[in-house]
């Protein structure tokens, strides 16, 4: 049992690794997943694999036959059970549909298409395809709304998939276009919809602060405000962790600074101050830059 225990956390360390560094050190990551990765203990293992290599080898390296290649040798894997079965379908979709292949989902059934669009419309805008991409949130959209047996865990890749491309777009900052600002506003919104549907209050809240975010990012500040104040309401009204507190007054603190509130700024860094104290140690690892940024808004 220890042994098994020991096996399970060491692929799990590599994953959350490999994840931490796939942005900055793709290639090297790369490496560690032909060379390094601890053999999968159970089929969620291979499924998170098969997540990892589309995204990886696909979105930011480019590399899709690499890609194909490395999916197809965890077919015939012993935990390959139907559900890794139907993550191969749609991770070999999700790269036919981003290079355009013909006949990408004529394998899948209608949830998996869901899937395989709304992976493909992230993987499409991190390659710097914009209009691609809105066309495959458009589709997964509709072919969704065509279906009136759609059940809530149906919505999720939708939502993930906006979820990640509105802060993708948001991140591009003072260098993004207006088309990709009024992109940002519609995806975070739609995320905070398809959530509301797939999802608990803590994914509303978060969309609640993805939107305030993406708004204090167009300058919208009024907009802005409504957004993060709903961010902590929902926390107030669930009794949420305190690092969902402290994201929400971070919301609230940055959106009062835009809009030159100085002593609301206060109250909120110093709410994010006390909050900080009741969080676990790796929370406050992870925190502590947010709060020292939000602390200095106020000299």
């Amino acid at each position: 049992m220890a042994t098994s225990r020991q096996a399970t956390n060491a692929f799990d360390s590599f994953l959350s690794r490999a994840w931490a560094d796939h942005a900055t050190r793709s290639d090297a990551v790369a490496r560690r997943l032909r060379l390094r990765t601890p053999p999968p203990q159970q089929a969620e293992h291979l499924s998170a694999l098969v997540r990892l290599v589309a995204h990886l080898l696909g979105e930011h390296l480019g590399r899709f036959d690499d890609a194909r290649w490395r999916l197809g040798a965890l077919r015939t894997h012993p935990l390959a059970d139907e559900t890794v079965q139907s993550d191969l379908r749609v991770a070999h979709a999700t790269l036919d549909i981003t290079q355009a292949r013909p006949g990408a989902t004529k394998r899948l059934g209608a949830a998996e298409i869901v899937r395989a669009e709304s992976a493909a419309a992230a993987m499409t805008l991190g390659r710097g395809e914009l209009e691609r991409a809105l066309d495959l949130i458009a589709s997964a959209t509709r072919r969704l709304a065509g279906r009136p047996d759609a059940a809530p865990q149906d919505y999720r890749p939708l939502a993930v998939a906006c979820n990640n491309m509105a802060w993708e777009l948001e991140e591009l900052g003072a260098e993004r276009s207006e088309v990709q600002t009024q992109a940002m506003l519609n995806i975070a919104a739609a995320s905070r919809e398809h959530w509301s549907r797939a999802g608990t209050w803590l994914h509303i809240e978060r969309a609640e602060y993805c939107l305030a975010f993406t708004h204090l990012s167009a300058g919208l500040h009024d907009q802005a405000w409504l957004h993060a104040a709903q961010c902590l309401a929902v926390c107030l009204r669930h009794h949420a962790a305190p690092f969902e507190h402290l994201s929400a007054h971070e919301a609230m603190a940055r959106v009062h600074h835009a809009r030159g509130e100085e002593g609301e700024l206060a109250h909120h860094a110093q709410a994010m101050w006390d909050v900080f104290d009741r969080l676990n140690e790796d929370d406050q690892a992870a925190c502590r830059e947010v709060v020292d940024d939000v602390l200095a808004l106020r000299v």
